[in-house]
């Protein structure tokens, strides 16, 4: 990833009032309030290493390097921290009138005194602009647009309505002004509601993939590729121990069954089979270690792409592999003629020098609007990462289904059928169950309950916000669906299932299994050499109870 410029931002609020003649909004204020608490929580959890000032217009207070009356530098610029937040939720609106252009001079000076490094530099003006035509005349926005292009400052306004989707005349002089200061300097504005709703996932901005060269070597062909991460979990931070505001340090103790201590050089790491330890010193434990070879990308040969069963996917994360900017003609050729036969690649992967070596499949990805024809990576799984389910034949069951049964479990799957990608299940403009579409709202809840514990220490816990909740549970769906759920558990008989005494009796009954085994042991060997001798084991004359005799075809007729 590319390192990324420090930000240094000023929160300018509007505490007062603009006009004389209009009483101060106090939804705007409260929507002010949320935005700046929003944003200093963000950057506490994302950029912690940004710098963050609040200046308050319509203060009672005076104070910035211009003199501007009713003017406020309320803190100086720091990293962002719970002062500020709490210092947002106590502000409180007064009567003071004031312009925003004087704040916005007052800001920029404030910028200017305060931030001698290469960081980037913001300032966010909240506001209603409705100052009067005389206040606004004495100010041109030709010299605004100069002094915040002679800073390098970025400038982002909210207010209640948008200035670009209205005529020009039905706006009032200082929205005028405004609008021709964006349009002077290509600034960013927009209204209270779309702040709110971009502040109600933290997400990390988007930076430039890091790439990892390889050659995709076919027999003694080789093409220069390059590799990207395309699809991968987001994790959330780990925990640190803590007790109070103080760090813990951390201390390792190396003890024995009966409790004597040993330093880390009288340890020797091994395993433990059949009784005995097994020591593993360090030349030994590298002998040990595979040897996978050079760095490199094999392709070992193709198959069709029916052969590669959705549950051979294996790893969480999607790789996308392009040609290198000179040999973009064989890559594509390859591309293209995988398509044509329906073909994958099945290639053996060496991260780095004598890693351990991974098998994956390459399949083609072409036509995609938007999309450069690419091969995308997805990791296969060896034997041993399998995991065996046990299948449990249907067919006689879907069998004994009668016909009001049948059309209960139809009526239900409908009713939980996801419309076209235009329906209205999203959030903000986001579908819930398109992938990709939506932030992870679990990580959303984690952040919130983070930021109420470091405000509230000592009061309990807070439900989930209801717009997270919204997600994860669809409202909608889950309505249209409960008719259906309450025919089906007239239907059949459903009963509750207690894990914990499942559990219970499931460990019993291996126990008693084990003691029965004991006491037959000499009399199943017995068994078992005469059934060697005369040859009358075979495999195919044992019934498997775990195989499922489901009839796909029938399957689907019958529901």
């Amino acid at each position: 990833m590319s390192s990324k410029r420090k930000e240094s931002l000023v929160l300018l609020l509007n505490i007062g009032v603009t006009n004389p003649n209009i009483e101060n909004n106090s939804l705007l204020f409260e929507k002010a309030k949320h935005i700046a608490q929003r944003k200093i929580e963000k950057m506490i959890f994302l950029k912690p290493k940004d710098e963050v000032a609040i200046m308050l217009m319509g203060s009672s207070i005076t104070k910035n390097n211009l003199n501007s009356k009713y003017i406020e530098e309320f803190t100086d610029f720091q990293v962002p921290n719970w002062d500020f937040v709490r210092k947002c939720m106590n502000l409180k609106s007064t009567k003071y009138c004031y312009n925003w252009i004087e704040a916005l001079y007052a800001a920029v000076e404030f910028i200017k005194q305060n931030v001698i490094d290469n960081s980037l530099r913001k300032i966010i003006l909240m506001s209603d602009f409705n100052e009067e035509t005389n206040i606004i005349s004495k100010f041109e926005a030709k010299l605004i647009a100069n002094k915040l292009f002679e800073e390098k400052i970025e400038l982002i306004t909210i207010s209640e309505n948008l200035l670009h989707d209205k005529p020009l005349t039905s706006l009032n002089s200082s929205k005028k002004l405004l609008k021709d200061v964006h349009d002077q300097i290509n600034g960013q504005h927009i209204i209270f509601d779309d702040a709110i709703a971009s502040l109600k996932f933290y997400e990390e901005t988007p930076g430039k993939p890091f790439p990892f060269y390889y050659d995709l070597q076919l027999f003694d062909k080789k093409i220069p590729i390059v590799s990207y991460v395309k699809i991968d979990i987001e994790k959330f931070p780990s925990w640190k121990k803590a007790k109070g505001n103080q760090k813990l340090q951390s201390k390792t103790e190396y003890l024995d069954g009966q409790r004597n201590s040993y330093a880390k050089d009288e340890i020797i790491k091994g395993y433990k089979y059949g009784g005995t330890f097994i020591p593993v010193e360090k030349e030994l434990e590298d002998k040990m270690s595979y040897k996978s070879g050079m760095k490199s990308y094999t392709i070992y040969g193709f198959t069709d792409k029916n052969n590669i069963d959705l549950e051979h996917f294996y790893k969480s994360a999607t790789h996308v592999i392009l040609p290198s900017s000179n040999v973009t003609k064989p890559f594509y050729s390859l591309v293209q003629a995988m398509h044509e036969t329906n073909s994958v690649a099945i290639v053996r992967k060496v991260f780095r020098n004598n890693s351990t070596p991974r098998m994956v499949a390459l399949f083609p990805c072409i036509d995609i609007p938007d999309e450069p024809w690419c091969l995308v990576e997805i990791e296969l799984a060896f034997a041993e990462d399998r995991r065996l389910m046990e299948s449990r034949p249907m067919k006689s069951i879907i069998k004994q289904l009668s016909n009001e049964q049948n059309k209960a479990v139809d009526d239900l799957i409908n009713s939980l059928m996801l419309n076209d990608i235009q329906d209205s299940y999203g959030v903000d403009g986001n579908q819930y169950f398109l992938p990709g579409c939506v932030p992870n709202p679990a990580i959303q809840h984690r952040w919130h309950i983070l930021s109420y514990r470091a405000i509230n220490p000592d009061k309990p816990l807070p439900a989930m916000e209801n717009y997270l909740k919204k997600i994860l549970e669809a409202p909608l769906i889950k309505e249209r669906s409960k008719s259906h759920m309450q025919n089906i558990a007239q239907l059949f008989r459903l009963e509750n299932i207690d894990l914990k005494a499942r559990k219970k009796s499931d460990i019993n009954e291996v126990n008693m299994q084990i003691d029965d085994n004991s006491d037959t042991k000499d009399c199943n060997k017995i068994e078992d050499k005469v059934d060697i001798e005369n040859n009358s084991y075979k495999e195919d004359s044992i019934l498997s109870l775990d195989t499922s005799d489901v009839d796909l075809d029938e399957l689907v007729a019958n529901i």
